[in-house]
């Protein structure tokens, strides 16, 4: 009796484990072909922004792109257009040192399959220019007029899958 119930209780282990879905390394989330190119052009996405190369990303990116920055003020909204201006602005190349680290904890689809949120953490930092002029009583600012700057946070970058292709429409 003690061997079939060991028996048992060892055939439903090997079942358990046997029927758990496969996860992305280091994630809970399942490997699906669509986890799997969401998590591609995030990639991209970070590559692109590590390089202030944004024609790494941008093929990734909706036409129907729209951030509200997560405020309710309509003078801070981006829209695919936007989004353009400031990956082509003076200030966003002037950025220097750039490096990102991101941590993604989990994605979500909706029911019918063609929307995900992808949520994360981030750490950004870089080097930029001060506007400051340089003296010795500001110790942030280095001999080369170079501060260096820190930005870290959660964050939910949207997608939607447009002609078979998963699109980031919000999030960056």
């Amino acid at each position: 009796m003690k061997k079939l119930m060991m028996l048992m209780i060892v055939f439903s282990m090997f079942m358990t484990v046997a029927c758990s879905p496969k996860m992305i390394k280091g994630t809970n989330i399942e490997e699906t072909p669509d986890s799997k190119e969401i998590l591609t052009v995030f990639g991209y996405y970070l590559k692109g922004f590590k390089e202030q190369n944004p024609e790494i990303f941008l093929e990734y990116v909706s036409k129907d792109y729209y951030d509200t920055n997560g405020t309710d003020e309509a003078d801070d909204d981006i829209d695919y257009d936007k989004l353009i201006e400031i990956l082509n602005s003076d200030a966003y190349h002037s950025l220097e040192k750039v490096s990102i680290t991101a941590i993604i904890k989990d994605l979500f689809f909706n029911e019918a399959g063609d929307k995900a949120e992808l949520i994360y953490f981030y750490e950004v930092r870089f080097k930029m220019k001060s506007s400051v002029p340089t003296s010795e009583e500001n110790a942030f600012i280095q001999p080369d007029g170079m501060t260096n700057h820190k930005v870290s946070e959660n964050n939910k970058m949207k997608f939607i899958k447009e002609d078979g292709k998963w699109k980031i429409v919000s999030g960056l």
